[in-house]
């Protein structure tokens, strides 16, 4: 039987380089270039194998790994770290969610140690593999003193949103969620990897999607749109919905929305 793979990761080169590899090895792969395109490749699993950058745009690889795990249940095969900054996140391994971290280094070595890595993995049972959480290193990789300063970066901006006592939603531009703080969830009711990826508007009653909607649409106009705010019943809570246009560097536009509630 043919095996599958997913391959998840913003450098498109270092898809094609792995997404290729696997192929040569009989793998029919799917390949997603972020973190928010990796969850929607989800929805054709479950896979023999999972293969994620840990740091991506829109979502991060910890939070593919999570979903991941809650929609395919163990029915999924091995999830796999390929990642640029597993060396300098040794400490925190256990919260990122994969069975196995590989460090990316030079790719004529990169190369040898996946083939390696693949011959062992496809001898095991599924359920072995994903048991044996390992760490291998590719020659020459140490930990970089510009990846720490990023990881730390990273670190104290998830601090301060989950330290908000205001829920925050996160929307692509697509209006699908890219991220939602601890408040938010509280106020839904849910968990976040039951949402990643789904349209604002599952969220909000029916009743309150035209509006929605159109806020949306009106902040998207103009690049320095006033927020606009509608009221709706959220976790049995009225609401109080201020959506703002997101415009990040870089990056494409997209939306915040700040719920603020009221007690029941």
């Amino acid at each position: 039987m043919e095996r599958t793979a997913l391959v998840v990761d913003s450098d498109v080169f270092f898809v094609e380089f792995l997404a290729r590899l696997l192929e040569r090895r009989g793998y029919r792969v799917a390949r997603a270039y972020d973190g928010k395109q990796g969850i929607a490749g989800l929805d054709a699993g479950p896979y023999d194998v999972l293969f994620a950058d840990l740091v991506m745009p829109k979502v991060e690889g910890r939070r593919l790994f999570e979903a991941a795990r809650s929609r395919f249940n163990g029915s999924c095969g091995p999830l796999v770290a390929v990642s640029g900054t597993v060396i300098e996140q040794m400490d925190e391994l256990e919260t990122l969610g994969a069975d196995f971290y590989i460090a990316k280094g030079p790719l004529e070595k990169l190369e040898g140690r996946l083939h390696e890595f693949l011959d062992r993995l496809e001898k095991l049972p599924c359920a072995a593999a994903a048991g044996e959480k390992k760490i291998l290193q590719t020659g020459g990789v140490f930990p970089r003193r510009d990846a720490l300063e990023l990881l730390e970066s990273l670190e104290f901006h998830r601090s301060v949103l989950d330290s908000l006592a205001t829920g925050l939603l996160v929307l692509d531009r697509d209006t699908r969620l890219l991220n939602a703080n601890p408040a938010a969830l509280e106020l839904l009711g849910r968990a976040l990897v039951a949402i990643l990826n789904r349209p604002v508007i599952e969220l909000f009653p029916p009743a309150r999607a035209a509006e929605l909607i159109g806020l949306l649409k009106e902040t998207a106009r103009e690049p320095r749109a006033r927020p606009r705010a509608l009221f709706a019943e959220l976790g049995g809570r009225s609401v109080r919905a201020v959506i703002a246009r997101l415009s990040a560097p870089r990056a494409p536009s997209g939306w915040v929305i700040a719920l603020e509630g009221a007690a029941p």
